[in-house]
C-alpha cells in the first residue's frame, strides 16, 4: 500500500487577480516529474460576467518546482477554450509520459448542457506547446488517463462511463476497443456509492 504524507499546511498554488483568466480558482492539477523537476498542469477558470456562479470559462496554466511545494507558473494558459467541443474550456488534465511524448487527457466542455463534456487527448514535447489530438470518446465521459506505458504494444486506457471505472485498449490512440468495467461504486459505502473516478494516472509498483 502507498502512503501518502502531507507536505504543507498551506496551498501551493493560488489564484491571481491580475491574471484574468486564472482569477477565480486554480485546482484539479496533474502532476509530473521529469529531468528533475515537478510539472504542473492545472485547471483554472475565469471571473464569470454574472459572477461567481456565472459561466465561468476554463483553461489550463503550467507551473514548475525544484521541490514540488514551490511553483513558478508562466502568465499566460497552455490551452484555452479555441475549438469547438471546449467552449468553456478544457478541464481535469492527467499527463504522461510515454517514450519521449508526454500525453494529456482532459475534459473538454462545450456547455451546451451539463453533460456535454468529451475526453479529449493532446501531445506535447515539453509540457507548454501542446497539439490537440481531437475527442478520444464522442460520448459523455471524463476521469480519463493513459497507463504511463504501453502493455503488450498496446496503450492502456482507464476512463469513466458513470457510475464505473472503465479500461480499453488502443494500438493507435485511434481505434479503442474491449471496454471493460473494473471498479463500481460501493452501493453500501457512504462515500463511495454513487460514482467514482480515477485521481490520476496509475502508478506501477513492484506489488500486484
Amino acid at each position: 500500500m502507498i502512503k501518502l504524507k502531507r507536505l504543507s499546511n498551506q496551498p501551493i498554488l493560488l489564484p491571481k487577480r491580475e491574471h484574468p483568466w486564472e482569477a477565480t480558482a486554480v485546482f484539479n492539477c496533474a502532476a509530473i516529474y521529469d529531468n528533475g523537476l515537478v510539472h504542473m498542469i492545472y485547471r483554472a477558470t475565469d471571473i464569470a460576467p454574472n459572477g461567481k456562479e456565472g459561466p465561468y470559462i476554463n483553461r489550463l496554466g503550467y507551473a514548475v518546482s525544484k521541490d514540488g511545494i514551490h511553483f513558478s507558473r508562466l502568465e499566460q494558459p497552455i490551452l484555452s477554450n479555441n475549438v469547438e467541443q471546449e467552449a468553456r474550456g478544457p478541464e481535469d488534465p492527467r499527463v504522461v509520459k510515454i517514450g519521449d511524448t508526454f500525453y494529456m487527457m482532459y475534459t473538454g466542455y462545450r456547455g451546451r448542457s451539463l453533460k456535454d463534456y468529451r475526453i479529449c487527448l493532446a501531445t506535447s514535447k515539453n509540457l507548454i506547446d501542446w497539439k490537440r489530438q481531437g475527442i478520444v470518446l464522442d460520448e459523455p465521459n471524463k476521469d480519463a488517463s493513459l497507463f504511463p506505458e504501453k502493455i503488450n504494444g498496446k496503450y492502456v486506457m482507464l476512463h469513466r462511463r458513470e457510475p464505473d471505472i472503465w479500461i480499453a485498449y488502443s494500438s493507435d490512440l485511434k481505434d479503442r476497443y474491449d471496454h471493460k468495467i473494473i471498479m463500481r461504486p460501493l452501493p453500501d459505502s457512504d462515500w463511495q456509492y454513487n460514482k467514482i473516478g480515477i485521481a490520476g494516472p496509475p502508478i506501477k509498483t513492484e506489488q500486484v
